[in-house]
């Protein structure tokens, strides 16, 4: 049996222009605040970008989480706002599950490699695990993984090789038959080859290709790879 780590943005789901991505986060941030009529999203986007950028600096410099939780409480302090409701974080996700799109053919190849008898987890950097679970059960894609795993829950992000092991080891899986699928070359195929494991990046315009042991550039070549 051949264990299947697939990264999740830009391998599983594609977004938008992110700019759009963003405005619609800050957006349903305000609404939910009940501050649209105090602040715009034209003003509050750059103050937004300058909070991700030092968190997501942050992030990258050690290979660590840093939760959504906190990148919101300090964009909403800027607003004047001090307690983080629920509703803050369902405003946060809302990018994610309302704009993102499935990979074409992502649902059938995924439904094929089920039936094949592979085991599937995501490996995902993710300050937030909620929102991709929840964007899965949308576009009913749930169902044929195993394991959602999130560098939000582990505590460290992709290349660190903790997130990888923890992966494999919610399927019962060992390095040698396991392979992973990303589109980052360094954070999914890197980190995977670090620790042996076989890796399939996913094409991505302006990108050098990585070292990898296979380019596809739609989910669709995959069984091809893996047959």
């Amino acid at each position: 049996m051949l264990y299947l780590l697939f990264d999740f943005w830009r391998t599983i789901v594609d977004p938008p222009d992110l700019d759009h991505y963003y405005r619609y986060r800050v957006t349903k941030l305000l609404k939910v605040s009940g501050m649209e009529s105090k602040f715009s999203a034209d003003s509050t986007l750059s103050v937004y970008k300058r909070v991700l950028d030092l968190f997501n600096s942050k992030r990258k410099a050690r290979s660590i989480e840093i939760p959504a939780s906190l990148e919101v409480s300090t964009f909403l302090s800027y607003l004047g706002i001090e307690k983080l409701e629920e509703e803050h974080m369902k405003a946060y996700a809302a990018p994610m599950v309302d704009l993102t799109m499935p990979k074409p053919g992502a649902k059938q190849i995924l439904e094929y490699f089920l039936r094949q008898g592979f085991s599937m987890a995501i490996v995902s950097n993710t300050p937030y695990h909620d929102m991709v679970v929840e964007k899965l059960k949308k576009e009913n894609m749930l169902q044929f993984f195993s394991s959602v795993i999130s560098s939000h829950r582990v505590g460290v992000r992709k290349p660190h090789g903790w997130i990888f092991e923890y992966a494999l080891e919610s399927l019962g899986g060992s390095v040698d038959k396991a392979v992973m699928i990303g589109d980052s070359p360094y954070e999914d195929i890197l980190g995977a080859k670090r620790l042996g494991i076989r890796t399939i990046w996913m094409f991505r315009e302006g990108l050098n290709a990585p070292p990898s042991d296979g380019i596809i550039k739609s989910l669709r070549e995959l069984p091809r790879l893996l047959g």
